[in-house]
This record gives structure tokens, sequence and C-alpha cells, in this order.
């Protein structure tokens, strides 16, 4: 088990406080190798697991301090206490000396917890993108349980853990679990950056670090380029550091982020890169071509591993059991397989791509949005006073082609950022009182998960699109949703995973290259492909990006076993009372169809939904 857990204040326990520590910390992530330390007193306690010499726990007379993950402190007196006594001693000392200021010193993925035992005030936070993570519940009496999973947290007697409409609505709307919501109504999650400060039974959150975005820094593309090199190939040793270099691997789809690890991994090894990558028979989603020239153009050891109908529906039962969140994105399949394979090749950790596109600029909706939000420059009399009523109000006979055109595009740039990247959302297109039960849609805001989202976009430290974006997506797409599916299944596989992107200095490096220069007119990852054109294959530079999807929607059309187990979660979903019967008669009905119907797309969602809450305890 890896993670940490435990509690402060509350409610005398009518149990022994050793009995609820142990049932919390059997709610972390199970991970083999890891070892645990724990203390538990009257009024608080605290558990911690991690990896040898990576995770500690000091309880001596003064704070308690547990921390977990691949702590770094960039002060040399306490890295020297790190090595010494461990990072719980690390962490102790930091925090009598710097308090909430101690997070200037520490650096790479983390959680942590500090204590003090005779005043109750306690410290929670993770690390700057969310890699590990935390969840906190009040409890009665002015207490506060906490916890790495939701798991870990309601197991505390007296925390709570009702499934609401809203969280049901917010998962469908998402396909995750939007931070700081939990699925929970009684929990919440820290956000990328952030600590939680608990004293006096009052509970403060604050962020204490923030990607520092520079719109106007100067910079020369040669230097830029030559210092992203060095900083890449840093993270990657960084990633390594006490690790036998002959077990570990790199996941390899063959696009920019995954081709660069690799040949990075190579370059700090010295050796042969072992790679693993996952084929799909269906076109439009195999990669393994551009994954083969990767690793041709490195010299990198290559395996594959074809995806099946079969291995999905082996492992969709294991995976909705496995995150502690209902959980839907669909990639989390072949990310499994990729992992699986690795562990059965002997490798240990894994290096994974993710977090390139966050802080180099690579979606796809970067510049998807550029000319909408060209509109929004215009003069406010330009716009409201000439051009909508002009558009948008006088009536033009017939279809005419380009007042059309101009009339959805007018629409569609009126809407503001984050809003409208979710405009085609298929649950932002539909009567919601047609789909959802009215007793659940009264107690559903349906705008509550956007307010989320425009929170993390409006809080950029930087007025360009392309950097209020990636900060958008760095809550969203990555903390939320692919972080949470790699770092799950590569536990459930038995493989640890590092992400070099994510290390603090390349990130502060990527905010700091000026945003047209990531992004320039059109052409995503502009900087990062033209500054690595020398040491990433041709192949790679020139592909399209593809994601790592899974055809589940084409799979369940196809195969009979497939269809028969979504259509039995299906029927079980819609005697939950969440949605209305017809709507789902409707989508049991297209789902049986060999041709597309318009709620294949959500189908995935609500079968992990299903299986989620019947895995988890609730019906």
């Amino acid at each position: 088990m890896t993670g940490l857990c435990g509690w402060v204040g509350g409610r005398p326990l009518d149990e022994p406080t050793a009995g609820v520590l142990a049932a919390m910390a059997k709610g972390l992530v199970a991970h083999a190798g890891a070892v645990a330390e724990s203390r538990d007193g009257p009024a608080c306690a605290l558990h911690v697991a991690g990896w040898p010499g990576r995770a500690g726990l000091d309880a001596g007379d003064g704070p308690w301090a547990a921390i977990e993950g691949y702590p770094r402190w960039s002060d040399a007196t306490l890295a020297a206490l790190a090595r010494e006594r461990g990072h719980g001693a690390a962490l102790a000392e930091a925090y009598r000396r710097h308090g909430t200021g101690l997070f200037q010193y520490l650096e790479g993925p983390f959680s942590l917890a500090v204590i003090e035992p005779e005043s109750g005030r306690t410290l929670l936070a993770i690390d700057r993108f969310a890699v590990h993570t935390m969840c906190v519940a009040p409890l009665p009496g002015g207490g506060l349980a906490f916890g790495a999973t939701t798991e870990a947290v309601r197991a505390h007697p007296a925390a709570g853990a009702t499934v609401t409409p809203q969280a049901v609505f917010d998962f469908l709307l998402f396909y995750t679990c939007p931070a700081p919501r939990t699925v929970y109504r009684e929990q919440i999650k820290l956000l990328p950056g952030q600590y939680l400060l608990f004293e006096g039974d009052r509970t403060r959150t604050e962020f204490y670090w923030r990607m520092p975005y520079r719109e106007d820094e100067p910079g020369r593309f040669e230097d830029l380029a030559a210092e992203l090199d060095a900083r890449m190939e840093v993270a990657v040793r960084r990633a390594l550091e006490g690790e036998d270099s002959a077990r570990t691997g790199a996941f390899l789809s063959g696009g920019l982020d995954s081709s660069a690890v690799t040949g990075m991994l190579k370059r700090a090894t010295d050796r042969r890169p072992r790679t693993f990558t996952v084929v799909f028979r269906q076109k439009g989603y195999d990669e393994s071509s551009y994954a083969r020239a990767a690793a041709r153009h490195f010299d990198a050891e290559y395996r594959d591993y074809a995806l099946t109908p079969k291995d999905a529906l082996d492992l969709i039962p294991e995976v909705a059991a496995a995150y502690d969140e209902p959980f839907g994105n669909s990639s989390a399949i072949p990310a499994y397989y990729c992992a699986k394979m690795a562990r059965a090749a002997g490798v240990d950790v894994l290096l994974a791509g993710d977090g390139g596109d966050e802080i180099f600029g690579g979606n796809e909706r970067y510049v998807q949005q550029i000319p909408f939000e060209a509109y929004s420059r215009l003069p406010g009399f330009v716009r409201a006073g000439l051009l909508e009523p002009a558009i948008l109000r006088l009536p033009w006979p017939g279809r005419v082609g380009l007042v059309c055109k101009a009339r959805n595009y007018i629409s569609y740039a009126r809407i503001p950022l984050p809003d409208r990247l979710e405009l085609f959302n298929y649950w932002r297109g539909i009567d919601l009182a047609e789909a959802f039960d009215p007793a659940a849609l009264r107690e559903i805001d349906p705008d509550e998960p956007m307010a989320l989202r425009r929170a993390v976009y409006e809080r950029t430290g930087s007025g360009a699109l392309v950097h209020r974006m990636m900060h958008l997506d760095l809550t969203a797409a990555l903390a939320d949703n692919d972080l949470r599916k790699v770092n799950r299944m590569c536990a459930l596989a038995g493989v640890r995973v590092r992400y070099p992107f994510l290390d603090e200095d390349l990130a502060a490096f990527s905010a700091r290259v000026p945003p047209d220069m990531l992004v320039r007119g059109r052409a995503l990852r502009d900087f990062f492909k033209r500054a690595l054109k020398d040491f990433l294959p041709p192949e790679t530079l020139a592909k399209r990006k593809q994601g790592f999807g899974m055809p589940f929607e084409e799979w369940l059309k196809q195969d009979p076993d497939l269809r028969a187990l979504a259509g039995e979660a299906l029927g079980a979903f819609r005697r939950r009372g969440y949605l209305q019967p017809a709507f789902l008669d409707r989508i049991i009905e297209g789902h049986g169809r060999a041709e597309p119907a318009p709620g294949d797309g959500i189908v995935w969602d609500i079968v992990m939904l299903e299986l989620w809450l019947r895995t988890h305890g609730h019906g």
C-alpha cells in the first residue's frame, strides 16, 4: 500500500485507534514492496506507506511528519538530514523552520502530512502537478480525516460517503470526478500545488506554487532549444535516481513525448531502452508503426501487445474496482496491458510522456480556439452594434451559405472560454429533464462542474490564450484524468511510473518559452519539434497527434460478449433512479444496433459508473 492517511480531532472513537488506522490503510493503493510506518494517539493518528528510502514518518516529541513519493530537498541541510534520518525527519525540521513556507525547499512528486498532536494543527499537501493525491473530510466534533484515496478516508467510522446526483452528473459530464470535488459529498481533494491547513476547527487552502508563466520573456530560439535538450536529460536522470537502469523502461506510442523520453532514457543510461506499446487491429487507433520507427531510431528494445475485445472484457471489472472514484477513460485498458507487459519483462519502473502536451502546447483545441478568441478582441460596439444585429437578427432569404457560416461562427465565439470547450459535450446538447429523473435533477446544478473549470482557467498567471488553456489542462486533462489513469493502472500491474515532463525545472523552463513560439500560427508543439528536430525520428516529427485511445465503441458493436456486459450494466444502472428509464432504454437500444447511435459515446461511462458503484459497496 502506498500513500498517507490519518485523522486529527473529532469525537472520541468507540473502537481502538490502531484498528481504525489499519482499516484506513487498507483503502490505500496496493503495491508490493512498499514499507509502512504508523503512529496513533488519543486525538490523532498518522500512517504512511511508500518506497524504501523515499517515504518516512517522524513522530518524536515535536510535530508528527509523514511524506511519501519521490521528494527532493533543495536545501542542503534538509537534504543531508533526509539522507541520514529519512524524509520524515527532514519534513519535520522544514516545518519547524519554515511552517507553510517549507514548499520552497521541497520538490518532486509527493504527498505529506504534518500534525501537531497537542494543538491539532495539521498541514496537508500534494505536489505541484498532483501526481500524488490527498482527500479530506470533516469529522463530527471538529476534526479532520485525510487519505490519499477516498477509500482510505471513508474507512474512518465518522466520515460519510454519500454519492449524490450532483456527483453522478459531474462524472457523466467529464467521465471523471473533477477536483476539488470527489464522488462523495463529504470529501474534497486537493488541487495541484495546493496545501490545506487545519487549526482551531478552521480549514483553509492555499496554493504554494503556480506555473510561472511569462508572456514577454525574451530569448533566442537557439538558446532555448539548447536549454530544452539539457533540461530534458536532467529530468530523465532525476526520474532514474536510485533505480536499476536494467529494470527500467518506457511507454512508447511513437508520439513526440514518449519518443523524446525513450531517446533521453538511452542517453541517460547508455544502454538500449526497453519500450512497450499496444497494437490495435482497428484503423485509426494503431500507432505501432510510429513506435517501431522510434525504437529503430534510438536502437531500443521493442515489445508490443495486440489488444483484443476479450482483453477488455476480462479487465473491465478490475478497472472499475481499482479506482477509488468512478473513472471513464477507456485508455486505462491499453495503459494496463503496457504496464503488465513491462512487469512480465522484469521492469520495475516505467517512464511516461504525460505532461508534454500540457507544458509545450500540444492539444488540438489550442489552435482550434484561436479564430474564435479573435472575435472577442473586436470592440464591443462592432460586435454588439454592427455584426450581431446584421448577422443574427436580420432575416436572410433562403439558406445563404456564407451567412450560415457567419451565424455559426458568432454563436460559437460568443460563448466564453472555457465553457466553449464543452459545447459539443453530449450532456450539454440534450435536455437534462429528458435524461435525468426529476428527483435527481432537483439536486443537480448543471453549471457547478463548469464553475470549477472556470476557476482554474481564470487563476492562470498569464493572459496568453495558450498559457490559459495549458493551465486548465494541467488540472482537467492531466491531474484529473491522465495521471489517475496511468498511476492506478501501473499500480494494478505492479509497476511504478515516473513522469519526466513534470520535473519542476523543466516545467518552469516551458513557462518562459514565449507562447507564440510554443504554438506558432496553427502549428502545435512548434518550439518543441524544431528544438529537437535533430534528435527525434522524422516519422515522429511528421506524425499527427492521435492519442492513446481504445476502439470501445467499435468493439461494442462487433463483440457479443462486450455487448452483453454493457447491456447488463446499463440495465442495472436503470434501476438506480438517476436517469429516466425511457432515456436509458434509448441508449440500450442504440448500443445494440450495428450502426452508430447518438448515445454510443456515453455507454462506456455509464457501464464504468455502474460497475464502480457495485464494486465499492453502493448497492
